[in-house]
């Protein structure tokens, strides 16, 4: 069921009212590896995010009223990495990617320049984690990737308690894993 419309605002201007679709409990809204070309605004309901390897489904979000899933497709013709399915009866609003298009070309040339480059940052890591890695190179690289990503976002007193708590043992985790590699390698 989907619903939209404009109206008059006080301050005189049309102001366009989106399309809104109903979805029901359980519904797949999106399915992993599908082409992508809208996001979503959940308005009400909830939606879990998930991917299946083997039959085997691992939630990676639970997303409510206010969130957005499928973003990516806004801006790059890529399949969809996860699914996302109706955890109880929702209305969503569908943001095309024209829609986003002109609001980005309304926009200054400087955050017209930043989302793209900021987006395509977003989808290499959602395949560096999300992707099914199968090699002992791919887990080294997403531990370290994600040990630097937390780094960085730190400031400087909890980075440093981080690196003195968890660089530690994280040296190890690795030196555990490229001993495990050198004694397998030929396997």
């Amino acid at each position: 069921m989907t619903d939209q419309g404009e109206f008059t605002n006080n301050s005189g201007k049309d102001t366009v009212i989106l399309e809104r679709e109903f979805v029901s409990k359980g519904a797949v809204i999106v399915r992993e590896g599908d082409q992508g070309d809208c996001a979503y605004l959940v308005q009400a309901g909830s939606v879990d995010v998930y991917v299946e390897d083997e039959g085997k489904k691992t939630v990676l979000a639970h997303m409510g009223a206010g969130q957005i899933f499928g973003e990516m497709a806004l801006v790059f013709d890529e399949y969809r990495v996860a699914t996302v399915e109706a955890a109880e009866d929702c209305m969503l609003i569908p943001i095309t990617r024209e829609m986003f298009q002109s609001k980005l070309d309304k926009s200054d040339p400087t955050i017209r320049a930043i989302v793209p480059m900021l987006l395509k940052r977003i989808i290499q890591s959602n395949n560096l984690l999300l992707h099914k890695q199968s090699s002992v190179e791919s887990l080294l690289e997403t531990v370290n990737a994600v040990y630097q990503n937390i780094s960085t976002a730190l400031p400087a007193v909890k980075k440093r308690s981080l690196q003195n708590t968890v660089l530690p043992p994280l040296k190890d985790f690795i030196k555990s894993v490229r001993a495990f590699q050198a004694r397998y390698k030929d396997e």
